[in-house]
């Protein structure tokens, strides 16, 4: 269909924009193409995607709705349309988009490798597999096909094949950070820490700026026990990106294993005031306060995590560590109880050996418990 000059104009003025990053800048030249022309689906499926940028995301999706009510057939609105509700948590949705663009073009490896991606998230691995091996069918050149896939493989616990696909990926494009960081995980997973802070390292070295990379690198070091390293590997990526709430987290964990208790309560404050339902850092938060002595605020922050999520365990046992700190020794035993009640596994051997428990060990209801 021939389109009105003037709305093709603005349409390729808009693209402009967009390839430049200029988003707020794109929307009105889009407009006006979309007011020359209401039934131009190009500009449509153009300021849908505009918009998704900008994260307004209601918009987006109206925008390619609209763009595929003038051309069903639009390869590019459909795509762009599953991303969006990928972005959105709405995968279901995506997927079945992504489905709608297989039918009509069945070798596209691009929305096989995407429909895998929401899959993924859905936690059905086994499905996202096969996605991703299509995809690599499709165009064996896809690198992040096979990162991917390699991501997938490793959920499902196949630890050798899932590093071979990283390394596939790896020799299409060994200058991607994110793949090195993938392969790294792949490895804290399957239990070999330095293969995994190998490839956090390589990470960093092919992108110094690639944040995931630093604090991966710290944390894989925090858990080898070398704290004092991965601490400035945490600031290096916090300074790089300030709004990671698992980093400064896991920036708390280190600095009080450093007895650096009142720097870890602040780095715990930080992964709240980030995400404020990060429960964790509110009970790690509230435990640390403990050890200070301020018992009052203590609770408030496990009672926290524990309204954020109510079978939260490690929450409950360290109620019951605040409690014993305040002598309140009937009150501590009912906390630890309803702990090893629901994870004996961890929390009886905890408590046998805790020297944080010390002032519970003779009180005899205590004592019964021990010998569960």
């Amino acid at each position: 269909m021939e389109h009105d000059l003037t709305a093709q104009e603005l349409l390729s003025e808009g693209a402009r924009l967009l390839e430049a990053r200029e988003f707020e800048k794109a929307i009105a030249p889009l407009d006006a193409a979309i007011t020359h022309d209401p039934n131009y689906s190009d500009a449509w499926s153009c300021r849908g995607l505009v918009l998704g940028h900008l994260k307004r995301h209601t918009e987006s999706i109206e925008n390619f709705n609209r763009a595929l009510e003038l051309n069903p057939k639009d390869r590019r609105a459909w795509f762009n349309r599953g991303l969006i509700l990928a972005e959105l948590g709405k995968h279901l949705e995506a997927i079945q988009g992504f489905e709608q663009l297989l039918i009509l073009y069945p070798y596209d490896y691009e929305a096989w490798d995407s429909k895998g991606n929401s899959l993924f998230e859905l936690g059905r691995h086994t499905e996202a597999l096969n996605a991703y091996e299509r995809a690599i069918e499709f165009n064996p050149s896809y690198y992040k096909a096979f990162t991917n896939r390699g991501n997938a493989l490793i959920n499902l616990k196949r630890f050798k094949a899932g590093i071979r696909s990283y390394d596939q990926a790896i020799s299409i494009q060994p200058d991607d950070p994110a793949v090195w960081f993938n392969r790294g995980c792949g490895f804290m997973v399957s239990g070999e820490p330095q293969e995994a802070l190998k490839s956090f390292d390589k990470a960093i070295e092919v992108d110094a700026t690639y944040a995931p990379g630093w604090a991966n690198r710290g944390h894989m070091l925090s858990q080898m026990g070398n704290d004092a390293e991965a601490l400035p590997c945490y600031d290096r990526a916090l300074k790089l990106q300030p709004n990671d709430t698992k980093t400064w987290y896991n920036r708390g964990i280190t600095l009080r294993r450093l007895g650096k208790t009142k720097e870890a309560i602040d780095s715990y404050k930080k992964s709240v005031e980030v995400d404020p339902n990060n429960y964790e850092a509110w009970d790690n938060r509230g435990y640390a306060l403990t050890k200070l002595g301020k018992y009052q605020e203590a609770h408030q922050n496990i009672d926290r995590s524990l309204e954020i999520k109510p079978n939260h365990v490690n929450g409950m046992y360290n109620k019951g560590y605040c409690y014993a700190c305040q002598g309140k020794t009937s009150l501590a035993v009912d906390w630890i109880a309803k702990a090893i009640a629901i994870n004996p596994n961890k929390y009886l051997p905890a408590a046998r050996t805790d020297p944080d428990l010390e002032t519970l060990r003779h009180n005899k209801r205590f004592q019964k418990i021990l010998k569960l």
